[in-house]
């Protein structure tokens, strides 16, 4: 079943979303992953693709990821006016048990700005511990990691920067991703299929 398109009047984007991803053998169904580890390669792809320069690509879009960056686009004003995307991950609420989204998008303008004030501090302890301590885990790195976690799950869930309907209801973006194994059988790699908004608490928006 196709992912359903996002129906909206005018997009209501300020810069955040949650995001779910499904992953599917060739021809199977799909099921939403909730391990962190294939969360965050199957998202990175994503960034990737969103944050790759038109102009100064040594790698030709494909079609799918043509799509992608247009219909984000179309959807996602902060992205159309500054094409760029960062991640962040929840780490504070527990996702995967409580089925809160586990991953989120940041779009924009406010990649900056959630960097400037909450990721930057953690490279800046780690630096400093490392040259006094000669490891990256000082107190005040860890007091960074932890404030960029429960901070930075607040910036996300803000809900004036997530995208509503004409209705208020808030919306996630799903993703395809079809296995690609080896001649042996072994998972090589995912290929990305298509990407769609859908409400974040329709149960019956769920993909086979």
């Amino acid at each position: 079943m196709n992912i359903q398109s996002l129906n909206i009047k005018e997009p209501n984007f300020k810069s955040t979303f949650p995001v779910t991803h499904w992953v599917a053998e060739t021809n199977g169904s799909y099921a939403p992953i909730a391990n962190l580890q294939l969360v965050k390669k199957l998202q990175s792809k994503l960034i990737r693709t969103l944050n790759k320069p038109l102009s100064d690509s040594k790698k030709a879009f494909d079609i799918k990821e043509q799509n992608l960056r247009a219909y984000l686009g179309r959807c996602d004003i902060s992205y159309r006016n500054k094409p760029r995307v960062r991640s962040f991950y929840n780490r504070t609420e527990n996702g995967v048990n409580n089925f809160s989204p586990i991953s989120y998008m940041i779009t924009g303008n406010d990649v900056d700005i959630f960097e400037d004030t909450l990721a930057k501090n953690i490279g800046r302890y780690k630096g400093k511990a490392k040259e006094i301590l000669q490891k990256p885990y000082s107190p005040e790195a860890i007091e960074a990691i932890r404030l960029y976690n429960r901070e930075g799950l607040k910036f996300v869930k803000n809900k004036s920067k997530q995208i509503v309907d004409k209705n208020g209801l808030m919306y996630m973006l799903h993703t395809k991703f079809e296995i690609i194994r080896n001649k042996a059988g072994k998972i090589k790699d995912y290929r990305f299929v298509d990407a769609r908004f859908l409400p974040i608490k329709n149960k019956t928006n769920i993909l086979t």
